[in-house]
């Protein structure tokens, strides 16, 4: 099957949904493509601007949208179910894709509610290729990985409760395998953030073998493997990191990789094209 992975191309998710599960398929990985002739499918990462969409509608190649974070951020991460899910049905009329892929399976179960008929696949993500699980040492360093912006409001807490335990709080460490434990959290709480957001962050700590302090994200939820501590205020994160004190290195029994996804999606994609659906 000759595939296209294609997106706007200047996002993490899509460093990780695009480049390293498209070249772990063997497929063209190629951010806004001039041209889609002779693909079989093209999977449309993220965001799918007009021009692009053009372009694969010209092809007439099936449009797989992997819809992975793609709502308007970071004013959507506030909004409520009735929203989303607006939103959701908008998109998913205005791209028109003949199937879809989602980061969760609570997305994967919204996208079914508002098109039945179309197939679906929960591809959760996996951690980024070159981690190993860390060796075990004292609890010191806490990483946080992503926007600075959604934890603005809470960070000096974060980092008071962080250094009155005796560690320091990272923001995007420049080598996450010198953190001892990850911490996931995000100052908006509403329905997409609790139900759509991948498992990016857990998918780190797990290839490292170390603890994560995390909400209870369906994302998270999901994919847990004994690693997560879950928090549900920022008041929590205190006492939580005196588990992950306790906890430390720890191994995680084959975490997520770029392999296994590949493996996901390509037995899917045989699936739906055998019964004409994509």
């Amino acid at each position: 099957m000759r595939l296209l992975f294609t997106g706007r191309g200047t996002s993490g998710s899509w460093q990780i949904r695009g480049v390293q599960l498209g070249e772990a398929m063997g497929a063209t990985v190629e951010p806004r493509a001039r041209s889609a002739e002779g693909y079989d499918a093209a999977i449309l990462v993220k965001r799918a601007e007009h021009e692009l969409l053009q372009t694969l509608r010209r092809a007439k190649v099936p449009i797989i949208w992997d819809i992975v974070d793609s709502w308007p951020q970071p004013d959507g991460n506030n909004w409520g179910h009735a929203q989303c899910m607006a939103w959701l049905s908008s998109e998913l009329a205005r791209i028109a894709p003949q199937a879809v892929i989602a980061p969760t399976r609570a997305m994967a179960d919204d996208v079914r509610l508002i098109a039945r008929s179309l197939p679906v696949l929960a591809l959760p993500h996996h951690h980024r290729p070159g981690l190993a699980p860390v060796p075990a040492r004292e609890v010191r360093t806490v990483g946080y990985e992503g926007g600075e912006g959604y934890i603005a409001a809470s960070r000096a807490a974060i980092e008071a409760q962080c250094v009155s335990r005796g560690m320091r709080f990272v923001v995007n460490p420049q080598d996450v395998t010198q953190c001892d434990v990850l911490l996931a959290w995000r100052d908006a709480d509403g329905y997409a953030v609790r139900n759509w957001k991948s498992n990016v962050k857990s998918a780190t700590a797990h290839a490292l073998g170390i603890p994560i302090i995390c909400r209870r994200e369906s994302g998270y939820k999901e994919m847990a493997c004994g690693n997560e501590i879950w928090v549900d205020s920022v008041e929590a994160i205190g006492p939580a990191l005196i588990t992950a004190k306790r906890m430390g290195a720890q191994s995680v029994h084959r975490p997520y990789s770029v392999q296994d996804a590949a493996r996901t999606l390509a037995d899917w994609l045989l699936h739906i094209s055998t019964h004409g659906q994509a």
